[in-house]
C-alpha cells in the first residue's frame, strides 16, 4: 500500500511537473506567434522549445500554415506593385496624348493663320488615333484574359499562313531595308488552331521585328519531337537577359523612358492567345540574335 502510495505521489508530481513544461512552451510560443504577427514581414516560423512529439506536430502544423500566409503575402504583394505600376502606366500612356491634344487646341485657338491650324489640326487628329489606339488595346487585353475569350479551333497549314504574312509585310520590309530569310520545311506541317487568332499572333510578331530589327530578320519553321515550332528572329540591340524575362508583360516596351508611342501590350496578347491555343511561347538571346519561339503539337 505504501509503494502504490508512493508510486501515486510520484507520478502526480512527474505529471504536474510535465504540466508545468508543457505550460511554459505554450506560453514561449504564444509570445513566438505574437512577435511574428506584429512583424509579419520577417518570415519567421515558431522555434521547437520542448522534445514532446506531439507539441512538435502542433509546431510543424502551425509553420505549415505561417508559410501559406507568407507566400500569399508575397503573392498579394508582388500583384499590388503590379496593379500600380500598370495604373501608372496607362495613366501615362493616356494622359500623354490628351495633354498633346490640349495643347494643340490652345494653339489653334491662338493662331490666326488658317495654315497652322490646319497643321494643329492634323497633329490633334494623329494624337486622338493613338490616344484609341490605347483605349482599343487596352479593351483587347481584357476581353482575351477572360474565360470566354471566343476560340475556334480548326487544322490549319503554317507554311501557307507564314507565307501570306510575309507577303503582307513585304514593302514594310523593303522600306525598311531588313534582309530576310525564310526557312520552312517543305512537307507541310498542320496545327490546331484558330485560323484568325494565328493570323494575328504573326501579324503582332511581324510588327515586332520590324520595329526592332535593325538589318536582319529570319524567319524558320520545322517540326521536332512531335512539335511544330516557328521562330522569329532578328539581331536586336539594347536589350538584356533580365529584359527577357518581363517582354511578355503589360506595358514592356523595351524603353524605359515610355517616350516612344508603343503600347507594350502587342507581346502580352500574343503570349496570352498563344496559350489560349494551347501552345507555347519563350523569347531568348542566341548567338547575337533576339529569338521569340512559337511551339504547337503537330
Amino acid at each position: 500500500m505504501l509503494y502504490a502510495c508512493l508510486g501515486l505521489i510520484i507520478l502526480v508530481v512527474l505529471l504536474s511537473l510535465y504540466i508545468l513544461f508543457l505550460r511554459r512552451a505554450i506560453s514561449e510560443t504564444i509570445k513566438q506567434m505574437e512577435e511574428i504577427e506584429q512583424k509579419p514581414e520577417r518570415n519567421r516560423k515558431l522555434k521547437a522549445i520542448t522534445a514532446d512529439t506531439g507539441f512538435q506536430k502542433l509546431l510543424s502544423a502551425i509553420n505549415k500554415i505561417y508559410l501559406a500566409r507568407q507566400e500569399e503575402r508575397i503573392v498579394y504583394q508582388r500583384n499590388e506593385t503590379k496593379i500600380r505600376k500598370e495604373v501608372e502606366n496607362i495613366s501615362h500612356d493616356l494622359r500623354t496624348p490628351l495633354t498633346s491634344i490640349l495643347g494643340y487646341l490652345e494653339l489653334m485657338e491662338e493662331s490666326n493663320s488658317e495654315e497652322e491650324k490646319q497643321e494643329f489640326l492634323e497633329i490633334i487628329r494623329k494624337r486622338a488615333r493613338l490616344l484609341q489606339g490605347f483605349i482599343q488595346d487596352f479593351y483587347e487585353i481584357s476581353i482575351t484574359e477572360g474565360d470566354n475569350y471566343p476560340i475556334i479551333l480548326e487544322n490549319v497549314e503554317v507554311q501557307g499562313m507564314l507565307k501570306d504574312s510575309m507577303i503582307a509585310y513585304f514593302h514594310e520590309f523593303e522600306r525598311k531595308q531588313l534582309g530576310v530569310s525564310i526557312e520552312l520545311e517543305d512537307d507541310p506541317a498542320f496545327i490546331i488552331v484558330d485560323k484568325i487568332q494565328f493570323n494575328r499572333i504573326l501579324n503582332n510578331l511581324v510588327q515586332n521585328v520590324l520595329k526592332y530589327a535593325k538589318e536582319k530578320f529570319i524567319l524558320q519553321q520545322y517540326c521536332s519531337q512531335g512539335y511544330c515550332v516557328i521562330q522569329f528572329k532578328n539581331d536586336r540591340s539594347n536589350i538584356t537577359e533580365e529584359e527577357l524575362k518581363v517582354i511578355f508583360e503589360r506595358f514592356y516596351t523595351g524603353d524605359q523612358s515610355r517616350s516612344n508611342q508603343s503600347r507594350g501590350l502587342g507581346l502580352t496578347i500574343t503570349k496570352l492567345l498563344v496559350e489560349k491555343m494551347k501552345g507555347q511561347i519563350e523569347a531568348r538571346l542566341e548567338d547575337g540574335l533576339f529569338i521569340i519561339e512559337l511551339r504547337w503539337r503537330v
